[in-house]
């Protein structure tokens, strides 16, 4: 069986190596024949009618458009392409889950501009600064790893924010301060929880991403916590994933953000559970 794993080519990291390789490894268990091509290459192959169709193709990059297309060539693709269109973009995900009875921070997200900067709007300041308390999270749509997202203390904190970033959409949230440097991330494979790591940042700052200095240790996910990570990942339609959730005062769960295409060597290393191999599981038995 072969198969086409499809990459970002602007995009390289240690991180993002290791991930490869382990999906390289764990495929030939399997034995699929794991191509890969990055976007570029995908985009060229495609172009010009210059392939075999594969028997399914392991999308790990956020290209909306790209995985759309190989779609449109009748080829199955993992994540499929609405389901990371609806994770990579802040705001969708929190429209998208906003009537589920799934519970987030309140949100607000960025107005669609065409000229005008929202800085010079004393009303929409306004509206902001009269909905939430300081501090509160500011996180633009798009972006991975915690780097696009800040943690915002005053008026003109916001403004200086806001103009920085120009007409790039944003949401922004109320603090959790009951999960202030920690959460919990727990790894969907179908329609089941397979692992759950809590990741907890010991050096002050909010963010827990592993790639800000935050470190996993095993957790054992409740039952409410493992209900709202499923949930989350059918109304998202994802086939696996990473859900992230906050701790409420209670440690009761509150949904932070979803990953369609979530690495996976530290959540391996706490775990012990070969997260790549349940991949292949999924997708065989779903081909």
């Amino acid at each position: 069986m072969k198969a086409w794993l499809v990459t970002n080519k602007y995009y390289i990291s240690k991180s993002f190596d290791r991930i490869k390789y382990l999906l390289h490894e764990s495929a030939k268990n399997f034995d699929i024949e794991l191509i890969e091509y990055n976007n570029l290459e995908m985009q060229n192959l495609l172009f010009n009618d210059n392939y075999t169709k594969p028997s399914f193709v392991l999308f790990w990059d956020k290209d909306v458009k790209l995985a759309s297309m190989i779609e449109s060539k009748g080829i199955k693709v993992f994540n499929s392409s609405d389901s990371i269109r609806l994770c990579d973009d802040k705001s969708l995900t929190y429209l998208k889950l906003l009537n589920s009875n799934i519970k987030q921070p309140k949100t607000i997200f960025s107005p669609l501009l065409y000229y005008h900067d929202t800085t010079e709007d004393d009303g929409y300041i306004d509206f902001i600064l009269k909905s939430f308390e300081f501090p509160f999270v500011f996180k633009e749509c798009f972006g991975s790893f915690g780097q696009q997202v800040s943690l915002i203390n005053s008026k003109s904190e916001l403004i200086d924010k806001i103009k920085s970033i120009g007409f790039c959409p944003y949401i922004i949230q109320e603090l959790i301060k009951s999960s202030f440097g920690k959460d919990l991330r727990v790894y969907v494979v179908g329609d089941e929880v397979i692992a759950s790591m809590k990741r907890e940042n010991l050096s002050g700052d909010f963010r827990a991403n592993i790639e800000v200095g935050s470190s996993g240790t095993p957790y054992e996910a409740s039952n409410k916590q493992i209900e709202m990570a499923l949930k989350v990942t059918k109304e998202l339609g994802l086939s696996f994933g990473g859900i992230d959730l906050l701790f409420g005062e209670n440690e009761e769960p509150i949904f932070c953000e979803a990953n369609s295409n979530a690495y996976f060597n530290e959540i391996d290393k706490v775990s012990g559970v070969k997260i790549e191999n349940k991949i292949f599981e999924h997708i065989l038995k779903s081909i």
